[in-house]
């Protein structure tokens, strides 16, 4: 067995909850991320996501007609396609979002940066560009895209279905330039290397172990065989429990001497105060996008508070009682 195939029975497989107890699990993820960095929707399951091209419909470098969303009516180039989320990133569709101290990157001076924000895919149509006769530059846009037949693209290295405008045959969509070829450097691997055969074809037909071989390893008279334990493996597996020592003994009693924690509501001088320094901050801030980050924070609900106030309500209440 691999070390990948007995990590997988280990690690936590959200894709197969239902949907309820997924958002339930992306609400918990959330609280650990800033406010402008929550994610809203889970991934798609696996079975679910769209990874061929003709699938998909468009790759990077395609011109996409936004139809909602504040840059509505817009033209923009794709330049990555998430199948996790069904949504593609423009080159111009960005948000200021606060971004931590340990990711910035090189020559960056300020906390806020244009983050490009995901938009989904059914909020975009293919566009294309092109000159008319005058030498005029326009945009065609395709509300559904048709595919024909086949052709080698030679930049690409693969066969390609050509696009069409549905209802306008006439009008093909050609495939854009496929992004720069990577340089070789001292990391690559020689060509020769790579069509070299270092493993061997694994098949049921031909097991790895010989048939004679397994009663050796499958010893058929091992006690472990047997559907009763001994005196000697029911302690092995189930081990002494270890008395607990004076320092223990005494700290246990400690804690349940003390009385309960009882949370109090704060006095209305104290809550004054706090309010007018918050206010005093917040009139002191002239960055609108810090301001709206901070309107997000506030309309966050944080579990351990609402936890405490209701501790403090039900003490109030067997109070009156």
């Amino acid at each position: 067995m691999s070390w990948n195939t007995a990590r997988k029975r280990f690690q936590r497989n959200v894709e197969s909850y239902p949907k309820a107890l997924r958002d339930v699990y992306l609400a918990r993820a959330n609280r650990f991320t800033l406010p402008t960095f929550e994610s809203k929707e889970w991934p798609f399951p696996k079975n679910e996501r769209k990874t061929k091209t003709e699938e998909i419909g468009f790759v990077n470098g395609d011109l996409a007609y936004i139809t909602e969303g504040e840059k509505k009516g817009t033209v923009s180039t794709i330049f990555q396609y998430s199948p996790e989320t069904d949504s593609v990133l423009l080159a111009d569709v960005t948000s200021k979002k606060l971004l931590p101290k340990p990711y910035w990157v090189e020559n960056q001076t300020s906390h806020l940066v244009d983050y490009p924000d995901y938009v989904k895919k059914s909020h975009i149509k293919l566009a294309a560009k092109d000159r008319d006769e005058n030498g005029k530059v326009y945009y065609v846009v395709a509300d559904k895209v048709i595919y024909k037949e086949k052709y080698y693209d030679d930049r690409y290295k693969r066969w390609l279905p050509r696009r069409y405008v549905k209802g306008h045959e006439s009008i093909e969509i050609p495939w854009p330039n496929p992004p720069s070829e990577p340089k070789d450097d001292y990391l690559s691997t020689k060509e020769s290397t790579v069509f070299e055969k270092s493993y061997e074809l694994q098949s049921l037909a031909k097991p790895p172990v010989p048939a004679g071989v397994l009663a050796e390893l499958r010893n058929p008279y091992s006690r472990y065989k047997k559907r009763f334990l001994t005196e000697a493996d029911a302690r092995r597996i189930n081990g002494p429990e270890m008395p607990l020592t004076d320092e223990q003994k005494i700290y246990l009693a400690k804690k349940t001497a003390q009385p309960p924690k009882v949370h109090k509501r704060l006095s209305e001088d104290i809550q004054d105060f706090i309010g007018a320094r918050i206010a005093d901050h917040l009139n002191n801030i002239e960055n609108p996008a810090m301001l709206a980050h901070l309107d997000v924070l506030s309309k966050s609900k944080i579990p351990d508070f609402q936890k405490t106030m209701k501790q403090i309500e039900e003490h109030e209440a067997t109070q009156q009682q």
